[in-house]
C-alpha cells in the first residue's frame, strides 16, 4: 500500500481522474490518504480522516512510507483553531496559510513546530489546539468562524465549503470523526424526536424527495447556523428552515441526531 500527504492550503478531490470533473471533497493541510490507483497525472485516493474516495492531482501530494504514516495516525491531534492561521516552513523560507481545522501531524508543542518530509513548519501555539478526546462545548463557537464563508460545492475551507464539510471540519475541530456527506451523517448519533428536544450542537437533516440532501448545527432558541449560499444564521422550525428575506421555507426538516 502506497501513503501519501498533503501539505498546502486545500487540494480539490475530483469524481474522475479529469480536471474538468466534478469536485467532492477537499484535502486540508496535514491529511493523509492511501494511493488506490494511477491514471496518468492523477491518483485515486481514499482519505485516511473519512474514507472518502476521489482523484487527486498526483504532483501536490507528497508520498510517505508506512512507517510514517503509522506514526502520524498514532500521534496527539493537533488543529488550527483560528480561521487562517500562517506557518512558516523553515526549510524553505515561505508561508503557508492553512484553513481552520487543519492538522498538524506530529507537533511539538513544546517547540510550536513539527517536522514532516524533510520539512520543518513553525507555528504560532495560539493558532493551535489539542484534541485529547472529544468535546462540545466549543462546537458553535468553532461554527462561527465560518459565518459568510460563501458556498462551494465539496469545499471544506474558509474561502469556501458546503454544508456537510462544514459540519464535519466543525465536529472534528472538537474531536469528533464524522462522514463527509450528509446523508452519511444522518446515520450517526441518537435520534432525537422534535425540535423542542432538540439542544445546541444538534445535528438537523433536511429532505428533498425522500433522500437527505442537507444539515446544519442547531444554536437553541430555534436558530440553525448551515451552509446555503453562504454560511449563515437563520430561523428554523418544525417544518424546516425559514427565510425572512423571502417569507419561505427553503429546507424541510427530516431529522435530528444528538452526537
Amino acid at each position: 500500500m502506497k501513503y501519501a500527504i498533503y501539505l498546502n492550503t486545500t487540494l480539490p478531490i475530483r469524481s474522475e481522474a479529469s480536471e474538468a470533473s466534478e469536485m467532492v471533497t477537499q484535502l486540508l493541510f496535514g491529511d493523509t490518504c492511501e494511493i488506490l490507483e494511477e491514471s496518468d497525472s492523477f491518483v485515486k485516493i481514499r482519505n485516511n480522516g473519512d474514507g472518502y474516495l476521489g482523484w487527486a492531482d498526483s504532483k501536490s501530494l507528497t508520498e510517505i512510507d508506512e512507517e510514517t504514516h503509522k506514526k502520524i495516525i498514532d500521534h496527539p491531534v493537533f488543529r488550527t483553531c483560528v480561521p487562517i492561521a500562517d506557518i512558516f516552513c523553515i526549510t524553505d523560507k515561505t508561508i503557508y496559510r492553512l484553513s481552520a481545522g487543519s492538522l498538524l501531524p506530529l507537533y511539538n508543542p513544546e517547540k510550536s513546530s513539527f517536522e514532516i518530509s524533510g520539512k520543518v513548519f513553525q507555528i504560532h501555539p495560539t493558532f493551535v489546539t489539542y484534541l485529547p478526546e472529544s468535546n462540545k462545548d466549543n462546537i458553535i463557537e468553532s461554527a462561527m468562524l465560518f459565518v459568510n464563508t460563501p458556498y462551494l460545492w465539496g469545499g471544506k475551507n474558509i474561502l469556501g465549503i458546503d454544508c456537510s464539510g462544514l459540519v464535519q471540519t466543525v465536529y472534528a475541530m472538537n474531536g469528533f470523526a464524522l462522514p463527509r456527506d450528509a446523508s452519511m451523517q444522518a446515520l450517526e448519533g441518537v435520534k432525537v424526536d422534535t425540535l423542542e428536544e432538540a439542544q445546541p450542537n444538534d445535528l438537523l437533516f433536511f429532505e428533498k424527495e425522500g433522500r437527505i440532501t442537507h444539515v446544519g448545527i442547531f444554536l437553541g432558541n430555534n436558530k440553525i447556523i448551515h451552509a446555503s449560499g453562504k454560511v449563515k444564521i437563520e430561523q428554523v422550525d418544525q417544518q424546516g428552515i425559514y427565510n425572512h428575506e423571502t417569507t419561505k421555507y427553503t429546507h424541510t426538516l427530516s431529522t435530528i441526531k444528538r452526537v
